[in-house]
This record gives structure tokens, sequence and C-alpha cells, in this order.
């Protein structure tokens, strides 16, 4: 699979694209069966200091990481030779890695706050595996806003809040829905579509007043030349969901390859490393 010219211009000029993935459907109830088998009451989780864990328990309250992020259900989506594809395609590089993916698992009564995920033209990949609608808390974002520096579209949100009364910088997860920006627009989503956005795109999400937690899993992949590496994969997954990949999805993992952790993840690897390895769910 490879991004149309329209799709491409779209991605480039507006900073997003959404595309139907017919064979996703599938997948996505893989998805849904393996949070079935873990999913616990979020009243049970305990405290979680990031705020993406609502069904999903972390696995410890620093972690970023739920039982499910890299799983088996998750990581056949993660490394689909479609979405591989279009990794190269839109980096240009035949060399590429995952870098990470990540469930998103956003509470009832809460909402992502703006902000950019980076500075650079990084590409992500969102799967609202379980939907995403205004009501369950989909994404908003200011079309173009990834083009130029950031210090006009900050000024901005930071006027706006101030002038309701709002806190100026707060967490990434609040109790309520972030002020209303000039153009944005809501990403409403299907189960089978994917969202390809740029990590420098503002961004934020509707409060989630539905009564379950809105689930979804993103993932980017870097250029071979990006020295950004935040997993040995080798060392977290199982041998067993490593065997039940395709030769060309270990490809993207880099496994048995020798690089060097990034440095802003260093901290997180010497808390979690040894502890847990993601497998089959």
């Amino acid at each position: 699979m490879a991004l149309t010219e329209s799709q491409l211009e779209q991605y480039n000029k507006l900073g997003y694209v959404i595309i139907d993935c017919p064979f996703l459907l599938e997948m996505t109830e893989r998805c849904l069966a393996a949070v079935e088998k873990v999913a616990i009451n979020p009243a049970e989780t305990g405290p979680c200091r990031i705020g993406n864990h609502s069904r999903l328990k972390p696995l410890d309250p620093e972690s970023y990481w739920s039982e499910l992020d890299h799983s088996l259900a998750f990581m056949q989506v993660i490394l689909h030779p479609e979405f591989v594809d279009i990794g190269r395609q839109v980096t240009g590089c035949r060399d590429i890695f995952l870098r990470n993916g990540g469930i998103n698992d956003m509470a009832v009564g809460l909402g992502v706050q703006w902000h950019r995920d980076s500075n650079d033209d990084s590409l992500e990949f969102m799967h609202y595996f379980t939907g995403g609608k205004c009501e369950n808390g989909c994404l908003r974002v200011v079309p173009g806003s990834h083009l130029g520096p950031a210090d006009e579209m900050l000024e901005t949100i930071r006027r706006l809040r101030e002038e309701q009364g709002r806190p100026a910088k707060g967490r990434t997860f609040e109790p309520f829905e972030d002020v209303a920006l000039p153009g944005e627009v809501s990403l409403e989503i299907e189960p089978h579509q994917i969202l390809f956005r740029r990590g420098s795109i503002f961004h934020s999400t509707h409060l989630n007043t539905a009564s379950y937690s809105r689930m979804m899993s993103h993932w980017g992949y870097l250029p071979s030349h990006v020295d950004d590496h935040r997993f040995t994969w080798d060392d977290y997954l199982t041998d067993e969901l490593i065997e039940a990949l395709t030769p060309e999805q270990r490809e993207v993992l880099w496994l048995g390859r020798d690089f060097k952790i990034a440095e802003a993840f260093k901290a997180e690897r010497a808390r979690e490393f040894g502890k847990f390895r993601w497998s089959i769910v």
C-alpha cells in the first residue's frame, strides 16, 4: 500500500489523512478480544502517574505501558506490511525502525489538552480500535498547524485559557475539554480506518462523555539515520511473540542489531528493563 498523490498532498498541507483499511476489521476484533481478557474495573487500576490507563492496568504506577501495548494482536497491526510500506514511503527510507507503539486508554471524564508531540516531521499512525467519536474523546486538530514555529499557536492557547480561567499549562489528561481553537476540526474515525498525522500538528481531544474508556493504539517509524531508539526489542518481546511475526515484520524491529538507546529513554529503561516482556495474550 502507498498513499495516493492526493493523500500525500493532504498529509503535507493539513498534517493528517485518514484512510480506509478493510483488512483491519478482523485484526481489530483480535485487539478487542485481548482487551476483554485483561481489562479490569477502572477503580482497581491504582495510581497512574501518566494518565493513559483506565481499563488497562499500568505495569507499575510510573510506567507508560500496560500488558497489551506491544502484545501480539497489536504488533500485528503496528507491523502490518501495508503500514510499513507507508512508513517507508513517507520517510523516504527503506531501512526504518519501530521506535514504539502505545495504547492511549482515556478514561471517562478526561480529555487530552492541546499540545505538539514534537517539532519535527515525524509520522504517527493512530488506530482507534474502539472507534473515535466526539462523545468518547476523538482527536481535535488544527489543520496546517504543523507548519512553521509553534510560538503563535502556543500564545493563542495561553490567552484563551487565561480568558476562560483555565490553567495556562496543565497535565496532558484533565477532567475538562480544552479551549476551542480557530479552525480546529474533529476527526471522527471508525475501527477499520487509520489516521496518519505529523507529530508536529497541534492536537487535543474532546472530553470522553461515553460510558467506557476510549482506546487507541498509536505508533511511529523512524528512518535509520535518526538516533532516537526507545527499545532493544529482543529484550522486551518473548520468543513466542517474535516467532509469530513474519521475517519482514522482524526486520523493522532491528533484532540483533547494535545501537544505543536514546538519552531521553535511559531512565525509563533503567526502571523497567528485565521486569516484563510482551507476549501473546
